[in-house]
């Protein structure tokens, strides 16, 4: 039984041996979980990615900057791939409009730019929103964007909804109309469903609209309720 043992330890040795000579160095650089999309309320994020050797992390904007160190010095080991993760400070976005930066990571002889893009809204998730200037050639990320919510005269009930990552309020812009009152207006950082309760308009001619500020943190949109004269609804 001792020489089994013994030999089988053996093996295992020359295996090492074996691929200790035959093996080159070992160098990588892989990125996970990309690109990034952010909200304009969000302030924390990450990025992840495999490595064998030491790194360095470098946003390219004012806006991103990491959280701790932007280097680690890790002793080469070509048996030993990190997966590391870096945390990253995200200044809200206040100025209504899509923003987008990179962050660079270095390793080895290896680099990559992740992609950010900071959306110049809320997460409004009702009424979803209308794009009023596309970011990109296809269209596909709103540069700016307006959110409404449009209702027939005689609809008595309809809600607002949306994600947010701070304490939040929602605000009548000017004084609050006696057509329309919320079921809620202030709480801390979550999801919500906020309800409206509308009165029926009466007038044949002439819709009406009242203006309201969700504001999350620093950042804030407005979201137009809009009630459409009773004669469009009747026709």
């Amino acid at each position: 039984m001792y020489k089994i043992k013994s030999l089988l330890f053996a093996c295992s040795l020359l295996t090492l041996a074996v691929s200790c000579a035959n093996d080159p160095e070992t160098h990588e650089l892989i990125p996970v979980e990309q690109p990034f999309i952010l909200y304009a309320d969000q302030t924390v994020d990450s990025l992840r990615f495999y490595t064998f050797d030491s790194w360095t992390v470098t946003p390219d904007v004012d806006w991103i900057s990491v959280d701790g160190a932007t280097h680690l010095d890790i002793p080469y080991d070509y048996t030993k791939r990190y997966l590391c993760r870096v945390f990253l400070k995200i200044k809200p976005n206040t100025t209504g409009v899509t923003r987008g930066g990179t962050v660079l990571v270095k390793s080895y002889d290896y680099s990559y730019s992740s992609p950010f893009v900071q959306l110049g809204m809320l997460n409004v998730l009702r009424p979803t929103y209308t794009v009023d200037s596309p970011f990109d050639e296809y269209g596909i990320i709103p540069k700016q964007v307006h959110f409404e919510l449009v209702d027939s005269a005689h609809w008595l009930q309809d809600s607002i909804c949306f994600k947010v990552e701070n304490n939040w309020d929602l605000a009548f812009v000017d004084e609050a109309p006696e057509w329309l009152t919320l079921d809620k207006t202030t709480d801390l950082k979550g999801r919500y469903r906020v309800n409206l309760s509308l009165v029926p308009n009466e007038d044949t001619e002439n819709g009406r609209e009242a203006k309201l500020r969700l504001t999350s943190g620093d950042v804030s949109n407005e979201i137009v309720v809009r009630q459409l004269p009773a004669k469009k609804e009747e026709e």
